[in-house]
């Protein structure tokens, strides 16, 4: 079995998870029953649930223990993605209308908020390490509040150091979460300050393909330009020696709007694109040799981690060329 594989199995038990889904989620005489019943015909690639239920097969755990503790991590993040398209003003969110833009922002923050909870209750379901597995919970949320809001207040053009501390603050902890918990029950014993890092590793490449990919190609309007979110490229072009760099400085700090193309242009055309791509390849690189140091239990999981990242990267490009 491949690494990848060794993840993607984690789901074999995924009509379990949606049979959970359903019978936890807001009933037909509730008020949120709409909007939830909406958000999850499209469920995603329930990512971290994969995370959460391999790991609880590589540690032999109690299969209703690691659904549990699968559809908790899920349902965070899914919160964590309807507060976020509110505060980014986004009007889609997995090929449909966002849950803001469909129901009302009212309608979101409620339905976000009753996830946060409910992914707190399952975790807490656990007779043993429920505490533990809610202060983890509760924890990677504090974590990624922190991030996100920093994304949000940035204003001026980040330096490297920064943006990597908010790409870590808003992509790590949920990423990491998943696999923690099943540690936590199968009281793992070993340190995973390794696989802390892994994470981060993979956190920062995965967000640094990502903004690549909204500045190139220029073809289409770069929202992280237009709406002044920390970017990696961006942050790399605005720390370049170039003659153009007080100038940047000077538009990004300002309101105007209307030079968003021009300046996108500017950057996919610039070495800061190179730059960034070496810098992805780097934390990947990085993540792989930490491999062999996570607990042999959670080895396949971790290289599975780095090889998703991976071949997620090298889709977003193969599409980016074509």
């Amino acid at each position: 079995m491949s690494p990848v594989e060794s993840i993607t199995q984690g789901l074999q038990g995924s009509s379990k998870l949606d049979d959970l889904f359903q019978s936890e989620m807001p009933q037909s005489d509730n008020s949120l029953f709409d909007a939830a019943r909406y958000h999850f015909q499209n469920p995603g690639k329930n990512f971290r649930a994969k995370l959460a239920l391999s790991s609880g097969t590589a540690l032999n755990l109690n299969s209703q223990d690691s659904l549990h503790w699968a559809a908790a991590c899920e349902l965070l993040h899914n919160a964590s993605l309807i507060h976020d398209d509110i505060s980014d003003a986004s009007t889609h969110r997995r090929g449909q209308t966002s849950i803001h833009h469909q129901f009302g922002s009212d309608m979101a923050l409620c339905l976000g908020d009753w996830m946060v909870a409910k992914a707190f209750e399952l975790a807490a379901r656990h007779s043993i390490h429920g505490g533990q597995l809610v202060s983890l919970l509760a924890n990677a949320m504090q974590e990624t509040c922190s991030g996100q809001i920093s994304d949000i207040n940035q204003r001026q053009c980040a330096t490297v150091c920064a943006w990597k501390d908010i790409a870590k603050g808003k992509t790590s902890p949920l990423l990491l979460a998943p696999i923690k918990g099943a540690a936590i029950i199968a009281q793992l014993k070993d340190s995973l300050h390794n696989l802390e890092r892994l994470v981060e590793f993979c956190g920062l490449a995965y967000q640094g393909r990502n903004d690549i990919n909204d500045i190139v190609p220029s073809s289409h309007r770069s929202s992280d330009l237009d709406g002044r979110k920390p970017n990696l490229v961006i942050s790399i072009y605005g720390n370049l020696d170039s003659g153009n760099r007080e100038l940047f400085s000077q538009w990004y700090s300002s309101e105007d709007v209307s030079r968003v193309s021009h300046w996108q242009k500017n950057i996919a055309s610039s070495d800061a694109i190179l730059h960034a791509n070496e810098l992805v390849e780097y934390w990947l690189a990085e993540a792989d040799i930490l491999v062999s140091l996570i607990p042999s239990e959670l080895r396949l999981i971790s290289q599975g981690l780095v090889e998703s990242v991976k071949q997620t990267a090298i889709l977003e490009s193969q599409d980016q060329i074509a």
